[in-house]
């Protein structure tokens, strides 16, 4: 199906990045999208079901879009544990999950459109509340991910520090909003990663320019098929000078961090990690807040601001990784956890974080929620 799209895919290479991503915005790339993650994907030839000798449990992989449930495939193989991929987009999906007869359900929801996300968050909460299935990670850390305004609001919620934001679904409102806001602004799609959806508004006349397109034609994410423009609401937030970015994980009793280096004005999507120890303080935040929300898989985006206040920028369960390790201290691998004995945080060297923390995932579904369910 796909043999005609790898001459273009050699061809790309001579396209400036800049040309690409234009052609992008103007082409519907979804099929060559596709094609380029099954490329990526060195398990997607191999059968549906597989079966580890004396596995004992059975784990649901559900089918993702950019194939980045790969990463389960590989952990499970690594660990040892039996699984079936399923297809979450199937008319007959309740049938088919409930014949599969898996122990837990592994999801890695797709954001590239928003009607994958919309069925993600529909169709597992069907599952998780009504048919009474285990879904790892937790349905509520599931129905945050990739949602900067359900985020900003539980974060108002639990009244957890984050830089001042500003949500409407109303155009007057919004564009009142704009003619008295201090500018800088900044203007967040509601999906987007790697600051593909975030402008820094410098000028009052373009601010309003952003919410009379969110409201009328919509606005599309950078590098986002086109016709995936959202449309109704605008976030604002506020703009933060000279702020440092670190990246904070808590994958069951595993904790990570390392700071976000920077390209122009954005940390998010630089790939530029700063490796080193990371503050008491942000793994202490990260323990409290994650269990405020009964997260066991989450990251958590601090800005660390001129004043040396921290403050949450963003949250997300599940996030790809191109680097194997999430932490290294004094140059080694490993992860921190908390001593509840010495009430003391230890660092232990070792690789905690194979396939952007799939493995631990896998294992903390394992002996914490089968083991005991």
């Amino acid at each position: 199906m796909y043999k005609h799209f790898v001459i273009t895919y050699k061809l790309t290479r001579f396209i400036p990045a800049p040309l690409r991503g234009l052609l992008r915005e103007c082409l519907n790339t979804e099929t060559y999208d596709r094609f380029l993650a099954q490329r990526r994907d060195p398990y997607h030839l191999l059968e549906s079901d597989y079966v580890a000798p004396g596995s004992p449990y059975t784990l649901g992989i559900i089918l993702q879009e950019s194939h980045y449930h790969k990463n389960y495939v590989a952990a499970c193989r690594e660990i040892g544990i039996s699984y079936r991929l399923l297809d979450l987009k199937r008319d007959d999906w309740i049938e088919t999950f409930l014949k599969s007869k898996c122990d837990a359900f592994l999801a890695w929801p797709s954001p590239e459109r928003s009607i994958w996300k919309e069925m993600f968050d529909e169709r597992l909460r069907i599952l998780s509340e009504d048919l009474h299935q285990i879904i790892y990670p937790s349905l509520k850390e599931l129905w945050l991910y990739e949602n900067k305004r359900r985020t900003r609001d539980w974060l108002l919620a639990h009244r957890i520090p984050h830089p001042r934001s500003w949500v409407f679904f109303d155009a007057e409102s919004a564009r009142a909003f704009v003619r008295d806001a201090t500018l800088p602004l900044i203007f967040k799609t509601t999906l987007g990663a790697s600051s593909r959806g975030v402008w820094i508004l410098t000028k009052r006349r373009k601010a309003l320019h952003m919410v009379d397109k969110a409201f009328g034609a919509g606005i599309t994410p950078r590098r986002a098929l086109k016709y995936e423009r959202q449309r109704g609401s605008v976030y604002f937030q506020e703009y933060l000078p000279n702020v440092q970015e670190w990246r904070m994980v808590r994958i069951g009793e595993s904790f990570f961090g390392y700071k976000k280096g920077r390209v122009n004005e954005f940390h998010s999507g630089s790939r530029i990690k700063h490796w080193g120890a990371p503050a008491e303080t942000l793994l202490a935040l990260t323990r409290e807040i994650t269990d405020k929300g009964g997260f066991t898989s989450m990251n958590i985006d601090f800005f660390e601001t001129e004043d040396g206040r921290y403050l949450v920028n963003e949250m997300h369960t599940v996030f790809g990784q191109s680097t194997i390790e999430q932490m290294r201290v004094g140059g080694k691998a490993g992860r921190y956890r908390f001593d509840q004995e010495t009430q003391q945080w230890v660092f232990e060297e070792g690789d905690f974080a194979r396939n952007a923390c799939a493995n631990a995932r896998v294992k903390h579904l394992i002996e914490n929620v089968l083991r005991h369910d």
